[in-house]
């Protein structure tokens, strides 16, 4: 097996490598521990967006989130046809509105992040001396870092 000498870029790649493990686990998870809620993935991803960010264009959600505007939208606007987001007018443009959680919205995201961190309790008891404080900052900072190679881009 090919391992790349010591390095801060080899320890940056073995955590990108972890990332993808973890993301499909905890999407296996999810389908189970949110199963009666009738939200999908991308639907319970876009409310935590608005949850934790606040109000939003689907412009600005797409590029926090490195996807197609278009692709936001329909997640968008199925949300709007459950009654978990409405729109208001966009002060800073003037077709693009703005998507705000409403209360059954908060009562989703608050049902979701309820079992989450009754899930996440019960796995972390085995964890041992892991410094998840730790992994949470190398990750912000590798996004932002991800981020902003990305608007360079654009």
């Amino acid at each position: 097996m090919y391992e790349p000498p010591p390095s801060r870029a080899r320890d940056v790649l073995a955590v990108i490598n972890e990332i993808p493990r973890a993301f499909f686990r905890l999407a296996a998870i999810a389908e189970d521990l949110f199963a009666d809620m009738g939200l999908g993935a991308p639907e319970r991803g876009t409310l935590r967006d608005l949850f934790i960010e606040g109000e939003s264009s689907a412009p600005d959600l797409a590029r926090r989130k490195a996807v197609s505007r278009q692709a936001v939208q329909a997640t968008l606007d199925g949300l709007a046809a459950k009654g978990l987001v409405r729109t208001e007018i966009n002060p800073r443009h003037k077709r693009s509105k703005l998507y705000l959680l409403t209360s059954a919205g908060i009562a989703a995201c608050v049902e979701i992040q309820r079992r989450e961190m009754t899930k996440i309790a019960g796995l972390v008891d085995g964890a041992g001396e892991a410094d998840f404080a730790s992994a949470a900052a190398a990750l912000a900072v590798m996004n932002d870092l991800l981020a902003k190679d990305l608007d360079a881009r654009r």
